[in-house]
């Protein structure tokens, strides 16, 4: 199953993200994958779930030499890290891949998921797409279920995610590793 947590940029995808992981655990399932951070100097930052090991993804200043995009130069470091996350982390109960944007487009960045989904090698996976690239992705996600992040439900959307989820995943299963 496919469920992806779209909205527009800044309303708090990541954040939403974040708090569903934090149920999953608390609930006993064991997640992996990528969490983004901006960072206060405008840079992003990337966490391996599992690990809790962090790495820089991306600064608004040219110091990277790996791709770009209008307003990011992206760490090819960065990249690798959150690669072998993604991967390490599709053996997890929930895998969790924030987010799929304009380099997975381009056949660059976190790409491989979508060889994940299309193999059927991950159980159930949480991804974030921001709502312009929606449409771009839709033909290789199956058919996910969509969840969008807006101002009004923000604050609730991680519960209504987690009941959803979690309706899915029968108690016996969760915790694997």
């Amino acid at each position: 199953m496919v469920i992806i947590i779209t909205g527009e940029i800044g309303i708090g995808k990541s954040t939403v993200c974040g708090r569903v992981i934090q149920m999953a655990r608390s609930h006993g399932y064991s997640c992996g994958g990528v969490i983004t951070h901006k960072e206060p100097d405008a840079s992003i930052t990337i966490e391996d779930i599992q690990m809790g090991q962090q790495e820089k993804l991306a600064s608004t200043d040219a110091i990277y030499q790996g791709p770009s995009t209008n307003k990011y130069f992206f760490n090819p470091i960065g990249i690798e890290f959150g690669v072998q996350a993604i991967m390490r982390g599709s053996r997890s109960d929930i895998l969790f891949v924030d987010e799929l944007g304009h380099l997975e487009l381009r056949g660059d960045g976190f790409f491989n998921v979508i060889d994940l989904v299309r193999t059927s090698k991950i159980q159930s996976l949480v991804v974030v797409i921001r709502k312009a690239l929606l449409e771009f992705f839709m033909p290789s996600l199956g058919s996910p279920v969509i969840f969008e992040t807006t101002y009004e439900n923000r604050n609730d959307l991680p519960e209504e995610i987690w009941s959803f989820l979690s309706s899915l995943r029968p108690k016996q299963s969760a915790g694997k590793s």
